[in-house]
């Protein structure tokens, strides 16, 4: 009886919630549907837009008194209204109403950009408000309390900007008493979706569209940028790229030079890659002389030390800020040695402009300020506080020379003897000291050191020794630069590496069973007595694994149906997690076991997770692409939980496969959730756009000829 009230008692208060937020919605004025906004506010002149559930012609009266003596009306009716007032005055607070029909709104105010060159202002950066009203209004009057004289917006303001309704729902309407009193200067997320409702809705520079602009805002120069690459491309010789060379080139002058855009370039969330912009724009930023990159898409807070160019010394390099806390769900982060504070919260930043310094504070949505920071023109970074940007390159192409290293196979006696050759990509003389980290298992080349030169190819030759049954973990080398003096040049200065790849091929060969189980979930038909364990897994960077994962795999008399079931060990709370449906890309951010089937060439594979959820595919870009043609067989899966984590069971007709054209191969790989990784039965050392380690391995769905032989 308690929990019958008990559910009562909530959906009331459901009810109630749900009453409130669509009286906030709905208690305008009748057919006022958007209220009053503020749009590319400058020194002389501001937007003010809105919209109607009619087409009607609307008016704008507006005085720096309470005379509104000042009229600008609309000369035909529209629905989204947009009015343009001209010839202001500089710095200055104006009242406003708004009118339309026999309606007249109460009194508003705005404050124009202040005289160009003026050096102390404040402003508010945040991003990523999308799904959640609620949090998104805690984030909007906090930055009331602030009152800042703008606020730039880093994308993601709808969860899909196709929607027209959640663009007042999510953002518009959580804005209000903000949006018609401050400008808020966006960017385009991903979520936007390129849609035409943020073009009607926002009424901005459009040079190129409005999908890429900058403009000047007292002692700074500001560029936003569209880092959606489908939408705009951002090579070098891109038309956004070429632009923004030619934009910085003629703000040369500048104070101060503030990028925005939606992707981070550097990132601390475990579970995201590189974003290639990174390789492009960075450099851009350091040549031309880039204070400040704000960016979102990550829902967290971020800020990173310097990172520029070494020039022999710390150089000023670019501050990067991820205020992605906005209102949707917080992002889990990692330790990062580029990153000087971060923090998983809904949250905004605050930059107070005090000539050749910037005092930023991050809030979080209660108003307690998390992190401080300064950032002084005229101070020098020591190697402390400064990243460099080489580095990063150099983890990038010895992660794509270790990727294309031969694998050693499993032997007796394991001897690796093998040679890296990467470009040197600093400009000044650095001294590079090669060395392994002590391991019990294996035997390797001493310590090396030496002055690189400018120009000079970084070269790495490397031997490593050890017997068959002591192969994982497999060593750790490392390269550490310093100055020519063997003193500290940079905080940045270690890169940690794996080159020894170990290959092992395997057999796989199923247990012919008289009865096929059934697929339910109950595994106990699964003969694991009868049966060869499928039990060696290891991380895919070739760690011994944190969890258990058990395979056992069976077929059928006539050799038409593979039986395969597995015992995932993994703690309650990922094991009673995930989609249930059926060809859901998103099962992806399960716990999962992935099987992989490949008959010559062409890889069939089968994905289940602790809901017993199946995706089969031949195409991995059916993970990521929604508008991608889904391969669907006639394979069923099951799945339970169980004390020690989650079971499965999954059919697969052999029929469907093709098996008479070509040899056959399998592997499987379960991704651990928990633990931020994923373990391969036989080893496939893949290409992964992570960068938590050097190089960072993924499952290859593609590589045949690393699976084990399946013996059908």
């Amino acid at each position: 009886m308690k929990s019958v009230k008990f559910k009562i008692i909530l959906s009331g208060i459901f009810l109630f919630s749900c009453i409130a937020l669509l009286a906030q919605q709905t208690n305008y004025p009748e057919n006022l549907y958007i209220y009053p906004y503020l749009q590319y506010a400058t020194p002389t002149s501001i937007i003010i837009k809105w919209e109607t559930k009619i087409q009607v012609k609307g008016s704008v009266i507006y005085s720096e008194d309470d005379s509104f003596d000042n009229t600008v009306a609309e000369a035909s009716p529209v629905k989204i209204h947009e009015i343009k007032l001209k010839n202001l005055k500089p710095a200055t607070k104006y009242y406003y109403k708004v009118s339309f029909e026999d309606t007249v709104l109460e009194k508003a105010s705005f404050t124009t950009a202040p005289v160009p060159g003026t050096s102390n202002w404040r402003m508010v950066a945040y991003g990523d408000n999308r799904t959640f009203p609620e949090t998104h209004r805690r984030i909007v009057s906090q930055i009331l309390k602030l009152d800042p004289s703008m606020v730039i917006h880093s994308g993601d303001l709808v969860s899909d900007g196709n929607n027209y309704e959640e663009w007042k729902i999510e953002y518009f309407d959580p804005m209000k008493g903000l949006s018609e009193n401050i400008t808020v200067f966006p960017s385009l997320g991903n979520h936007e979706r390129n849609s035409p409702y943020y073009y009607e809705y926002m009424s901005l520079p459009d040079e190129n569209g409005e999908s890429f602009y900058s403009f000047d805002y007292g002692n700074a120069h500001f560029i936003a940028l569209n880092s959606n690459a489908m939408e705009a491309p951002f090579e070098l010789n891109s038309v956004q790229t070429q632009w923004l060379i030619k934009d910085l080139k003629e703000h040369a002058d500048a104070e101060w030079k503030i990028a925005f855009f939606h992707h981070p370039l550097f990132r601390c969330q475990p579970t995201r890659g590189i974003e290639p912009q990174r390789w492009v724009w960075q450099e851009i930023f350091d040549e031309y002389g880039v204070d400040l990159v704000v960016n979102g898409h990550d829902h967290y807070y971020q800020r990173t030390y310097a990172i520029g160019n070494y020039q022999g010394k710390p150089s000023r390099g670019i501050y990067h800020i991820i205020s992605g806390g906005g209102g949707a769900n917080n992002y889990p982060i990692m330790p990062k040695v580029h990153a000087a504070s971060r923090r998983s919260i809904h949250h905004i930043t605050v930059l107070d402009f005090l000539g050749d310094r910037i005092i930023g504070r991050a809030i979080d949505d209660e108003g307690n300020v998390f992190d401080a920071f300064v950032i002084d023109k005229k101070a020098e970074n020591s190697p402390e506080e400064f990243i460099s940007f080489e580095m990063f390159k150099i983890e990038r192409d010895l992660s794509e020379a270790i990727i294309n290293l031969p694998l050693t196979q499993l032997e007796k006696t394991i001897n690796v003897d093998q040679s890296i050759e990467i470009e040197n990509p600093f400009l000044h003389p650095v001294l590079m000291t090669f060395y392994w980290m002590p391991s019990g298992n294996w035997t390797t080349n001493p310590p090396a050191t030496n002055i690189l030169q400018p120009g000079q190819t970084i070269k790495i030759d490397f031997s490593a020794d050890s017997e068959k049954n002591n192969v994982y973990p497999p060593p750790k080398a490392i390269l550490h630069f310093q100055t020519p003096k063997g003193k500290m040049a940079f905080k940045n200065n270690k890169v940690e590496f794996f080159p020894v790849k170990i290959g092992q091929k395997k057999k796989v060969k199923p247990l012919i069973v008289k009865k096929f189980p059934v697929i339910d979930g109950d595994i106990s038909e699964a003969n694991w007595d009868k049966n060869a364990i499928l039990d060696q897994f290891n991380d895919v960077q070739g760690d011994p694994p944190v969890q258990k994962t058990e395979i056992v795999v069976s077929m059928n008399k006539k050799r038409s149906k593979l039986f395969i079931a597995g015992k995932v060990e993994a703690s309650e709370e990922y094991s009673n997690r995930g989609t249930t449906k059926r060809d859901d890309r998103f099962i992806r951010r399960d716990e999962q076991v992935k099987i992989h089937i490949g008959v010559g060439t062409e890889v069939y594979t089968y994905i289940i997770n602790p809901k017993g959820a199946l995706l089969d595919t031949q195409d991995i870009t059916i993970f990521w692409n929604s508008n991608a043609e889904i391969w669907n067989s006639t394979a069923t899966a099951a799945a339970r939980t169980n004390q020690d984590g989650w079971q499965f069971e999954v059919e697969i007709p052999l029929d469907e496969l093709n098996i008479m054209n070509g040899k056959t191969t399998i592997n499987f790989s379960r991704r651990d959730v928990e633990n931020n990784t994923e373990y391969e039965y036989s080893l496939t050392y893949g290409k992964s756009q992570f960068d938590h380690r050097v190089p960072m391995y993924s499952s290859d769905w593609f590589a045949v000829d690393r699976f084990a032989d399946l013996e059908l």
